[in-house]
């Protein structure tokens, strides 16, 4: 569970880091300010969430719930303004957030106390 966390986070570390290394800071210029700032800003939350699974899991899991949430929103609204090209990472990431969504349905489920 924790490597299939630590692998889908570090892709999105990567996509992002290569992103800014090949256009720059704030490189997603073609969306508002706001958007371009929340997708730079995965190239350090991403890895957060990664590190934070095995150091310290429930915040982990809380911001890794968090990014996944917020990024399939974002990311599918821009898909629905017409950018194609965000068809099949919307996909791969929704698959992801499922399984983010399960592991964190499950760690709350688990620590409940009765």
């Amino acid at each position: 569970m924790k490597i299939v966390w630590t692998a889908g986070f570090l892709i999105g570390t990567l996509t992002h880091a290569i992103d800014l290394v090949n256009f720059g800071w704030l490189p997603y210029d073609f969306r508002p300010l706001p958007f371009n700032v929340y997708w730079t800003s995965l190239t350090f939350l991403d890895p957060l969430a990664a590190l934070l699974i095995w150091v310290r899991e429930p915040w982990g899991i809380a911001l890794g719930a968090a990014i996944m949430s917020s990024n399939v929103v974002v990311n599918g609204y821009t898909l629905s303004l017409g950018y194609g090209a965000f068809f099949y990472p919307v996909i791969l990431q929704s698959a992801f957030a499922l399984f983010v969504f399960c592991v964190a349905w499950r760690h709350w489920a688990s620590s409940k106390t009765v």
